[in-house]
C-alpha cells in the first residue's frame, strides 16, 4: 500500500489496519523522500514539479523488488496507492504479472496524458521527447496486460483539483477496444469528492479485493 505526496506512512496506519483486519498481510512503504526518507518543501511548486517523477519512478522500482520478494512466499498479491501512490500502484500492476489486482485511488493510470494536463494547469512548456520516452517507459497505459483474470479498480472524486478525473477517464477510453469486462476494469466516479479517500472508496476496495484476491 502507498501513500501520497506530502504523507507519510503514519498518515495511512489506520487505512492499513483497515486492509488488515479484512484478512491480508499488508505491507507499507515509505516514499522517498518522505517520512523518515527525507523531506521537501512540497508546497513548493517548483519543487513538486521537479521532484514528482523522481519520487513516483524510485517507489515503482522499489515496489517491483517488493513484489518479487512476496513472490516466494505469497500467491495473491494486490497493490493499493492514493494520489502519489496510486500512480506507483498502477504502474507496477502493468509491469509486474504476479500482481493479481490492484486499486488506484485518486491516482492515474495514463501518466502521459496527466502530465499534459498538469503542465497546462501550470501554464509550462510541452514535454520534451527525452521526458516523453522516459514516462512512456512506465505508463501503464502503454503496458497493461489483463490475461490471467488480472483485476484493476480506479476510484477518483469527480471534483478533484489536485489530480485531474480526466486523465482517468482518457485511460478508460483507451481500454474501451479491449473490451475488458466490468468485473475486471471499472472507473468509479465520487460525486462532490475533492482528493480524499471516503467510505464509500473504502467499501468499494474491500469488496474489490475480497472478489480478486479472496477472503
Amino acid at each position: 500500500m502507498y501513500h501520497g505526496w506530502v504523507s507519510n506512512i503514519y498518515d495511512y496506519v489506520f487505512f492499513a489496519s483497515l486492509i488488515a483486519n479484512w484478512g491480508y498481510k499488508v505491507i507499507l512503504p515509505e516514499l522517498p523522500y518522505h517520512g523518515e526518507r527525507g523531506r521537501l518543501n512540497y508546497f513548493d511548486t517548483l519543487v513538486l514539479q521537479q521532484y514528482f517523477w523522481i519520487v513516483v519512478l524510485q517507489g515503482v522500482k522499489e515496489a517491483e523488488e517488493i513484489v518479487s520478494e512476496l513472490s516466494l512466499t505469497d500467491e495473491n498479491i494486490g497493490i493499493v496507492g492514493h494520489s502519489t501512490g496510486g500512480f506507483i500502484a498502477a504502474s507496477v500492476f502493468s509491469r509486474v504479472s504476479r500482481v493479481q489486482s490492484a486499486i488506484v485511488i485518486n491516482g492515474s493510470c495514463a501518466w502521459i496524458k496527466c502530465e499534459e494536463l498538469f503542465r497546462e494547469m501550470d501554464g509550462r512548456n510541452s514535454m520534451s521527447s527525452n521526458e516523453r520516452i522516459l514516462l512512456e517507459e512506465y505508463d501503464p497505459a502503454h503496458h497493461l496486460d489483463f490475461n490471467g483474470n488480472r483485476a484493476l479498480l480506479l476510484l477518483h472524486g469527480k471534483e478533484d483539483t489536485t489530480i485531474p478525473i480526466e486523465s482517468q477517464r482518457y485511460f478508460m477510453n483507451a481500454m474501451m477496444p479491449y473490451h475488458i469486462s466490468s468485473d475486471y476494469l471499472q472507473l468509479v466516479e465520487y460525486s462532490k469528492v475533492n482528493h480524499q479517500i471516503t467510505l464509500g472508496m473504502l467499501e468499494k476496495s474491500k469488496a474489490w479485493l475480497y472478489k480478486h484476491l479472496g477472503n
